[in-house]
């Protein structure tokens, strides 16, 4: 998996990776800057998770979205291009 996090960000997903076991590599991708807003830092990390089909609630009408799962179960959702989109626990299946 390959992810890309804000600076905002980018300390919530370290501690959950910490957490569930799963080594990480994390490097410092380049800056975003923002008319008005400043700047902020974007991350990329790199773990080795298994990317899995993305369950019906977390399909989203507003474009494509990519699951990759975690020990515990939970999901890591980004976009195509790897921005986190949120993490998620899926659904108990019926």
């Amino acid at each position: 998996m390959k992810l890309f996090v804000s600076a905002s960000d980018s300390q919530e997903i370290f501690d959950l990776l910490t957490q569930e076991g799963v080594t990480y590599q994390q490097r410092l991708s380049g800056s975003v800057r923002e008319l008005g807003t400043g700047s902020y830092e974007i991350y990329e990390i790199q773990a080795n998770l298994p990317e899995v089909k993305v369950p019906p609630e977390f399909v989203s009408s507003e474009g494509d979205v990519r699951a990759f799962r975690l020990p515990s179960g939970r999901l890591i959702l980004t976009d195509l291009e790897g921005n986190l989109e949120r993490v998620a626990m899926p659904a108990s299946p019926r």
